[in-house]
């Protein structure tokens, strides 16, 4: 743990409920940009093939 940790008191279980919901939210949110990039890359692929260039 860093120093700054030592000081800090632990999380009451409301304050680690709120923190794993925010950790849960922004994972859902990196997953759905990740298969949005799949998924563009792949049609730009597919574009790219089909017009022969």
């Amino acid at each position: 743990m860093s120093e700054i940790d030592k000081d800090k008191p632990p999380m009451s279980p409301e304050e680690q409920k709120v923190y794993q919901a925010r950790q849960k939210h922004r994972a859902v949110i990196m997953a759905g940009l990740l298969i949005f990039m799949v998924v563009l890359f792949y049609l730009i692929t597919i574009v790219k093939i089909g017009s022969g260039s």
